[in-house]
C-alpha cells in the first residue's frame, strides 16, 4: 500500500464515518417510505376500481312554496280556486246554503265517458264534469278543481222547446268564468274534500274574436235555466188562477145553497 493511500485512509475519522453511515440509513429509509406511499397508492386504487364508478347524488330543488297560489279574487272580481280553497269552510257552508259565486279557471282535462262495446253492458258514464286550475301551465290535480253538472240529456218530447238554446261548450285549454255553488258534495253524487264548483252558468267565448262575452249562459234542460224557470212560473200562475176559480165556483155553490 503506497503511503498516500495510507494516509487518505487514517484521515477519515471517526465523525466522518458516523456521518456517511447516517446519510445511508436515510437514503434507505426514504426508499422505504417511496416504497410503501406507492404500496398505499396502488391499494386505493385497487379498492376504488372494486367499488365501481363514483356516485353523484343529486338532491331535489328547494321546494316552491308559492307554486300554485294565486291572488284571491282576479281582477274582474271572480274568486280563484286558490282563494275559495283558503277559507274553506266558510266558503264551503256558504255553497251548501245556495250562495252562487264566480270562479275563472282555465279547462285542463274535460271528462269522456269510456266506449262501451257493441253488444255488451256497460255501466253508465258519470255525469259530465271539467277539471280547472287558476294557471294554464298547472299539470296534475292536485290544485285542479272539478266543475260538475254542465250539461243534461232532453228528452226528445222536449227538444223543440230548447232547439233555440245554445249550449254549454268548453274547450280544453281555454279560461273561462264559472258561476255555481262551491261544495264538497255535489246533489248528484260528486265529492271532494277540496270543494268542487256545482255548475250554474259560465261565459261562452265569441267564435270571432275570442274573446269572452259580458252575458251568463245556463245548461239547456237544467232546472235553473231561465227557459224551465219561466215554464215553471206559468205552470205555477195557471194552477193558482185554477184554484182561484175553483174557490169562487165553490162560495157560489155555497151562495146558491147547493
Amino acid at each position: 500500500m503506497s503511503q498516500a493511500h495510507d494516509r487518505s485512509h487514517k484521515s477519515v475519522t471517526p465523525a466522518t464515518r458516523r456521518a456517511v453511515w447516517l446519510t445511508a440509513a436515510l437514503l434507505g429509509l426514504t426508499a422505504a417510505a417511496c416504497d410503501d406511499t406507492k404500496a398505499e397508492d396502488a391499494k386505493a386504487d385497487k379498492k376504488e376500481e372494486d367499488a365501481g364508478p363514483a356516485i353523484t347524488v343529486q338532491l331535489p330543488p328547494t321546494p316552491d312554496f308559492d307554486e300554485g297560489k294565486a291572488p284571491e279574487t282576479w281582477e274582474d272580481g271572480a274568486h280563484s280556486i286558490w282563494g275559495m280553497r283558503k277559507d274553506l269552510d266558510k266558503n264551503v257552508a256558504a255553497g251548501s246554503t245556495g250562495t252562487e259565486i264566480e270562479i275563472k279557471g282555465y279547462v285542463q282535462e274535460i271528462y269522456v265517458p269510456p266506449e262501451c262495446p257493441e253488444g255488451e253492458a256497460c255501466p253508465p258514464g258519470k255525469q259530465p264534469h271539467v277539471w280547472v286550475t287558476d294557471h294554464a301551465e298547472t299539470k296534475g290535480k292536485k290544485r285542479a278543481m272539478m266543475v260538475v253538472n254542465y250539461s243534461f240529456q232532453i228528452p226528445e218530447w222536449d227538444a223543440k222547446r230548447w232547439k233555440d238554446e245554445p249550449p254549454v261548450v268548453l274547450e280544453k285549454g281555454k279560461r273561462y268564468t264559472f258561476k255555481g255553488k262551491f261544495k264538497q258534495f255535489s246533489d248528484t253524487g260528486f265529492a271532494s274534500d277540496k270543494g268542487l264548483l256545482e255548475f250554474v252558468a259560465y261565459k261562452p267565448h265569441d267564435p270571432e274574436t275570442g274573446q269572452e262575452l259580458p252575458a251568463f249562459v245556463y245548461p239547456p234542460g237544467a232546472p235553473w235555466h231561465p227557459v224551465e224557470i219561466a215554464r215553471q212560473a206559468e205552470a205555477n200562475e195557471a194552477l193558482v188562477e185554477k184554484s182561484k176559480a175553483t174557490a169562487v165556483q165553490q162560495l157560489k155553490k155555497q151562495r146558491d145553497g147547493k
